[in-house]
């Protein structure tokens, strides 16, 4: 599926091991369920920055997945 700047997706599935951990940035990792906002598209290689904040606005995590690595499904 093609995504666009500003779409609203949520993580279905990790399809890689590859996960984010809690650091400075990242408060937790990413999980599936999630519901994230796609802040950058990359095309080399093709590639998605998601951001996750919580209810009051502050970033859960953002991390920049390739189409392999993670199930994602549109919200709005």
């Amino acid at each position: 599926m093609q995504f666009a700047q500003y779409d609203v997706v949520m993580v279905k599935s990790f399809l890689t091991e590859k996960l984010a951990e809690a650091d400075a940035f990242n408060r937790r990792p990413p999980r599936v369920g999630d519901v994230a906002t796609i802040i950058e598209i990359y095309s080399n290689p093709i590639g998605y920055e998601l951001e996750c904040s919580d209810a009051d606005g502050i970033t859960e995590w953002m991390v920049a997945f390739e189409p392999h690595e993670v199930e994602l499904e549109l919200i709005k």
